[in-house]
């Protein structure tokens, strides 16, 4: 027993003082790709664009505008930008969401109106829910920043979010578990997504 004692003892005080050198703080998220002068460009203005829904199974019924672009543009703007979001994909071309979905990154330059510079897509890739003793939603979501001038892509992450609560009460408060996973994926999607200069330390 007592070396049961010493042992469980030198693992928690290893424990200890790795947490001490590494920090206590979840470690900053590494997006799927982020261009390597992001920072540098200073960007202050971010065109949001139209959420994109390329989900495979659309049976889910989901209000893209105001339950995740809304949401989006909130937290692009606690970043410290200025969000302009158009209400269409162009202001002189017909896309539709269809269009968008089945784009590759340098065929999306031709999106966006003549003032934007830099655009954010959202896609929204699963969305679902799940009464069976309870409630239960989850969503994925992929964001992607590019520069309309060049088609080149600055940055792109996913997110993921999921929230459940048993019995009946699960299904009593089935729209807020909804938001509670939709705000947990749109959080993951855009933890690796830098400031706004004005909100970056210095």
């Amino acid at each position: 027993m007592t070396r049961l004692k010493e042992s469980l003892g030198a693992l928690l005080g290893a424990f200890f003082i790795a947490s001490l050198l590494t920090g206590c703080g979840k470690p900053p998220k590494i997006p799927i790709y982020s261009d390597l002068q992001l920072e540098e460009m200073k960007i202050e203005t971010v065109t949001l664009m139209p959420v994109v829904d390329r989900r495979v199974d659309k049976s889910y019924n989901i209000n893209l505008e105001s339950s995740i672009g809304d949401k989006v543009a909130k937290k692009l703007q606690k970043k410290g930008y200025t969000v302009i979001r158009p209400g269409a994909f162009s202001d002189t071309l017909e896309f539709t969401n269809e269009d968008v979905a089945e784009m590759e990154a340098r065929e999306l330059g031709a999106i966006g109106t003549a003032e934007t510079d830099y655009m954010l897509l959202v896609y929204l890739d699963d969305a679902s829910s799940k009464t069976a003793l309870g409630y239960s939603f989850k969503m994925e979501a992929t964001g992607l920043l590019l520069k309309k001038q060049t088609a080149a892509m600055l940055w792109k992450d996913k997110g993921i979010g999921s929230q459940g609560q048993g019995g009946l009460a699960g299904c009593m408060m089935s729209s807020m578990v909804k938001g509670e996973a939709i705000n947990a994926c749109l959080t993951d999607m855009l933890s690796s997504f830098p400031n706004a200069p004005s909100k970056r330390k210095a």
